[in-house]
Order: structure tokens, then C-alpha cells, then sequence
């Protein structure tokens, strides 16, 4: 059930009606209902499975009732709500964030909603045995009013069972019954759990339940877990000061040791990072320097492993080059590196000379959902990056100049385009009559026809696409970035941004994904520019001062240099979307402040970030296969 994020002002003041039923419960009706008795046989770690429950209850009681509240319906319809957002531990000041985000503003429930009714879920809280249930109604309860302390230890102690649980196997994930409490979802509620029992007191004994638990599970995934199960739990052991540091690097140590041969060669990298990590904690700056320089090399290797593709080799040669440049001593080889990197730079423009991929998507708004009901993640994620093309600037200038000659009148007179406050920011002249149509009236009609096409594209393809995955994944940072770490479109020191980026928009925080990764595509132009052997910056003689260039300096100075790599429809695509007028010009409109509050919910936002996304795919395309082989065994590429 979504609502108007307006509509909830002052509830004394808000019309009944107008106040969602899940905000209808009082304390008195929190006090008197059954909680427990729905959940009986209930083995799900996943609060939605809870959600579902309560919320099915509910509508058989209105449907009983002809639609009309009672105490019982309108509890669960809040324990619906409230165990229905969206958990994500890593945000520590905002843990929780609506299941659903309209473009037209609407949503599900959020923890702000819940601000005047905290009494109501502390007495919720209180009541429930479940751990589950006790672990969101607590949380819930302590953010919104910190100086609840008691729901906060509470919460703690909720959040440690449910880890225990599912350690035991009694309580199981909602997709993969037999990883136990070292899969994600075991590792995201020991985070939250450490969170709140940090803010609350280490020396508690809620907190040091819960500091002793993840130490246990650091140390099972020693002998148990997978590579990225080792990396998950001693960086959680890491994070919170819980083991001895120079104890997590020497177990990380000893299970690449052990991993060599047939481990994933990027986790394998990610693991020397964080035993470099690990030994800087413990003030041993030769044990950290020695973990960076094998990083380094193991991205070496992997460049050396990039058999017929120059594009992935210099990919991970720059990486290893920007790593080996943290040790001390390395002078000689990082210049060797480098000299190897120039060499490997010049194969690269042939891999880059076009970015493209053929596929009829005149029927996808139609089997968009079915064709994501099969699959594994990294497959789908493919698809969707294969949502939509770019159009051709050539057709789209004669189908243009088509339309104004069968449609004259519509093109006659100039346009002129105004801003929210009415200033006129753009003027678009009138084209003649016939084939005469002058430049800007043949621009005006380009803009838009394209801008129907990207509002068609967002709401029957990309849109329906973002649900169907939601529906079926949980789509962290750390898969993502996973997924974009191949990528030469996304720098290595700007991973974990991309990530959240684009974990952002397939959470359907579209405000957040804007933000984040319109000002990352400047500079991923630049890196892919760089890589093809361009120089991309401005020399300042008179200051002796050089500069990159920007955006807009790109495209009016290197544009057939991007056209040659990208291919025009892309470059052109770029252009209309973030720096043409009279178009969206949504690199101009965010860095100066003036997209509103809707803006980013517009199909021309999501449809920015979503091109921005196929950018970082389409470099992939050819690699899939030995992507897919190097994801096996992960929740990308699950074993059959």
C-alpha cells in the first residue's frame, strides 16, 4: 500500500480517512491483540515472509468486517508496515527505507512515519517473543527515539538470536536455506546488532553477545566458508575492534595460502587489501606494506590472464599500478608496470572502437517480466542493461524533418522554454514551410521524440525490470560492485561509490542514484578517454597550470575521439540527455542546484542513471562468459 508522503503532516489534524491504515493502531489496540499466534511454524529469517503473514490476516478481517477497522486488523496492518521496509544495516543513521518508491511520489512506509506512534511499538516491541519480530519493532523503536535504551538492548539481543538461529538452522534465508548465518542476511543483522550495542556500550553484556558471536563466525568461515564468506566476517570483526588485528591478518593469510589454485582471483585481491588492512590496525607497517605489494601482483596476474583482451588487461594493470603505488620501494616496478600499460594501450582502440549490442527490443515492454523469471543475477543483469538503444542521429534527424513537413503548423513558431520560476532559459526557433525547416525546430522535434521514447523506455521496460529483480534479489553494494569491478567505465577508486550508486537505484532512491552518479560520468569519460591513449587535460601557459577537461570540454573538443570509441548514437545520447538544450541538461540542473524534489523521479533522471549503468556493462558484453566463471559459486552465479 503506498501513499502521499504529503498527507502525513499532523495526524490531529489529518483527516482519518486520509491517514494510511497501518498508522490507525493506538496503544490500547497494541496492548490487547495476539501477535505470536500468526507466526506459529513461521522459519523465515526474512521480515517480509512476516510481512506477508500479518498482512493477509489483515485483509481477511476487513474482508470478514466489509472493510471496517477493528483493533486486530489495524495491528497487523502496522506490524505489515513495519516489517515490510527495506533493511540495509549499512547505513547506520538510516537502516530502514520504503519497500517501494512511486515516480509520482508515492510509497510504502518509511521509519519517519512511525515518529508519532513510538509508544505504540514499544508496547509491540515488549510483547513480541519472536525474534524476528522483536528485532525490527526494537530497532524501529531505538532510531526513532535513541533515548530508548531498553528497546535498544533489546534490539540487540533480538538481532544476536536471529543469527543464532539461523547458525542452527532453525531460522532459514527466503532464497538459500543451507548458507546458514554465514550468507549475507546472517552477516547484515550481526551488523546492526554491533551497531546499536557500539552506540549503547561495548562493555555491555547485550553488545558483548553479540562482539562474541561475530568472533565465532569469523572463525568458522576459516574452516567452512567460502573465500568471500572469510572476507565478509573479518571485515565485520575488523570494523568493530572485536579480534586482535594481526590475528584476522594471519587467518586471511593462511586461507589464500590454502585458496591459490582455484580461488577467485578478485576476492583473492579484496582479501590481501583487508589483511594489508588488518596489519595497519596492528601498527605492523612491513606485514601491511608486504599484503599491498602481493595485491598488486595478484592484479598483475590477472592482467597476464587477460588472454585476447587488451581492454581487461590494461583494466587491471591500472589497478595493480595505482595499488603497487602505496608501497614503499616500488619505485622500479610501478615504473615497469607502466611501461607495460603504454604498450597494451595501443590494442585497446580496436576492443573500443564501437559500443553496441544487437537485440530486437520492439516487444520488451511486453515479456520484460517474463524473460526475468529465468536466470541467474549476472544474466539478468545483462538484460537489463540491454533495456534500450540509442538512436541513430542520422534517422532521428530525418524522421525529424519528416514530421515537420507532414505536421508544419506544429513546428511554425520558435519555442520558448522556461524554468519552475518562469525564467526563460531557452529559445528554440520556428521552422519554415516544407523542406525548408530550420536547425533549431529540427533539434526542438529530435528532443522531443527522444523524450517520448525515454518516457516509454522507463515505464514499460526499465521500471517493470527494476520491480521483477527486486522481487528476486537483494541487490547490495557488494554484489554490484562484484559485477563493476570488470568494467573499465568505472574506476577502481570509485567502485564502492558506483556501487551505491546504482544500489540506490535499483532500491528506487532515485534522488540518492541522481545525485551520486550524474557527477561519475564525467569523469569515467576521462578514464576511458586516458585508456585509449588520449590526453584529456588543459595547459595554462600563462599560469603553468594543467587541468582536465570537462564534460562540456570533451564534447566540444575531443568529440570524434568519443564518437570512435563509444559510437555516435551513444555520444549523441550523452550530449541530448546532459548538456543540450533545450533538453533535460541534467549535468547543469544538478550541479547548480536546481533540480526539485520530483525531479529525480522523472523518467528523464531514471533513465540517466540507467544509461549511465549500460555504460558500465557494455564493456562486458564480450567477456561474459569468463565473467560468469569467475562469479561461479557467488549469489551473481549460483551453482546449479
Amino acid at each position: 500500500m503506498c501513499f502521499e508522503v504529503a498527507k502525513l503532516t499532523d495526524d490531529k489534524e489529518t483527516p482519518l480517512e486520509q491517514v494510511p491504515v497501518w498508522l490507525r493502531a493506538t496503544a490500547v489496540d497494541a496492548s490487547d491483540v495476539e501477535l505470536e499466534a500468526p507466526l506459529v511454524g513461521l522459519t523465515e529469517a526474512d521480515c517480509h515472509a512476516y510481512s506477508d503473514v500479518y498482512r493477509k490476516l489483515a485483509e481477511e478481517i476487513e474482508k470478514q468486517t466489509g472493510g471496517a477497522d477493528t483493533p486486530q486488523s489495524l495491528v497487523y496492518r502496522m506490524l505489515s508496515a513495519v516489517t515490510q521496509m527495506y533493511f540495509k544495516p549499512k547505513e547506520n543513521q538510516e537502516p530502514f527505507g520504503p519497500m517501494m518508491a512511486m515516480a509520482d511520489g508515492r510509497r510504502t512506509a518509511a521509519p519517519a512515519d512511525f515518529r508519532t506512534h513510538v509508544e505504540t511499538l514499544a508496547i509491540l516491541a515488549e510483547r513480541a517473543v519472536n525474534p524476528v519480530l522483536k528485532a525490527r519493532l526494537s530497532d524501529v523503536c531505538w532510531l526513532l527515539e535513541r533515548k530508548r535504551a531498553k528497546q535498544g538492548f533489546a534490539a540487540t539481543t533480538a538481532y544476536t538470536e536471529v543469527v543464532r538461529k539461523m547458525d542452527a538452522g532453525e531460522l532459514k534465508h527466503r532464497f538459500l536455506e543451507d548458507k546458514g548465518a554465514l550468507h549475507h542476511d546472517g552477516r547484515d543483522a550481526l551488523l546492526r546488532a554491533l551497531h546499536i550495542g557500539h552506540a549503547l556500550g561495548d562493555n555491555k553484556h547485550e553488545t558483548i553477545a553479540a562482539r562474541d558471536l561475530a568472533k565465532y563466525l569469523r572463525k568458522k568461515c576459516l574452516v567452512e566458508g567460502t573465500l568471500v564468506e572469510v572476507h565478509r566476517f573479518s571485515n565485520l570483526d575488523l570494523d568493530y575492534n572485536i579480534s586482535e588485528p594481526s590475528e584476522i591478518g594471519g587467518d586471511i593469510e593462511t586461507v589464500i595460502a590454502k585458496a591459490r589454485a582455484d580461488g577467485d582471483s578478485h576476492t583473492i585481491v579484496e582479501l590481501w587489501r583487508l589483511a594489508a588492512r588488518a596489519y595497519g590496525f596492528a601498527k605492523n607497517e612491513e606485514e601491511r606494506n608486504r599484503c599491498l605489494n602481493e595485491a598488486a601482483e595478484a592484479l598483475v596476474a590477472q592482467a597476464d590472464a587477460a588472454k585476447g583482451s587488451a581492454m581487461l588487461a590494461v583494466h587491471f594493470l591500472s589497478m595493480a599500478i595505482v595499488q603497487i603505488g602505496r608501497v614503499p620501494g616500488k619505485k622500479e616496478r610501478r615504473t615497469e608496470l607502466r611501461h607495460k600499460l603504454v604498450t597494451l594501450q595501443e590494442d585497446t582502440l580496436d576492443e573500443l572502437s564501437s559500443f553496441s549490442h544487437e537485440m530486437d527490443l520492439s516487444d520488451m515492454a511486453k515479456d520484460v517480466r517474463e524473460r526475468f523469471a529465468n536466470g541467474n543475477l549476472l544474466d539478468k543483469l545483462f538484460v537489463f542493461a540491454s533495456l534500450s538503444r540509442s538512436a541513430n542521429p542520422i534517422s532521428l534527424r530525418e524522421e525529424a524533418i519528416k514530421a515537420i513537413q507532414e505536421h508544419p503548423l506544429a513546428s511554425l513558431f520558435g519555442t520558448v522554454h522556461m524554468d519552475s520560476e518562469g525564467k526563460v532559459i531557452h529559445r528554440s526557433g520556428g521552422g519554415g514551410m516544407g523542406s525548408g525547416a530550420q536547425e533549431d525546430a529540427i533539434v526542438q522535434q529530435i528532443m522531443q521524440t527522444e523524450s517520448i521514447r525515454r518516457g516509454i523506455a522507463v515505464k514499460g521496460s526499465i521500471e517493470a525490470a527494476r520491480f521483477a529483480l527486486n522481487a528476486q534479489y537483494y541487490l547490495s553494494e557488494d554484489l554490484l560492485g562484484a559485477v563493476l569491478q570488470h568494467s573499465q567505465f568505472v574506476p577502481d577508486d570509485l567502485l564502492a561509490t558506483f556501487s551505491r550508486g546504482f544500489a540506490r537505484f535499483f532500491q528506487g532512491d532515485f534522488v540518492s542514484a541522481t545525485y551520486i552518479l550524474t557527477p561519475l560520468l564525467e569523469n569515467s569519460l576521462r578514464v576511458v578517454l586516458k585508456s585509449a591513449g588520449h590526453d584529456v587535460t588543459i595547459f595554462d601557459d600563462a599560469a603553468q597550470t594543467q587541468q582536465d577537461r570537462t564534460i562540456s570540454s570533451l564534447f566540444e573538443q575531443m568529440r570524434p575521439e568519443l564518437d570512435s570509441i563509444f559510437g555516435v548514437a551513444i555520444t549523441s545520447e550523452i550530449e541530448r540527455l546532459y548538456l543540450k538544450m533545450p533538453g533535460p541538461h541534467l549535468r547543469h540542473a544538478l550541479s547548480h542546484g536546481l533540480l526539485r524534489d520530483g525531479d529525480p523521479y522523472g523518467a528523464d533522471a531514471i533513465y540517466g542513471c540507467w544509461l549511465i549503468f549500460q555504460l558500465c556493462m557494455l564493456p562486458l558484453f564480450q567477456h561474459k562468459q569468463e565473467i560468469a566463471e569467475c562469479l561461479r559459486g557467488t549469489d551473481l552465479v549460483p551453482e546449479i
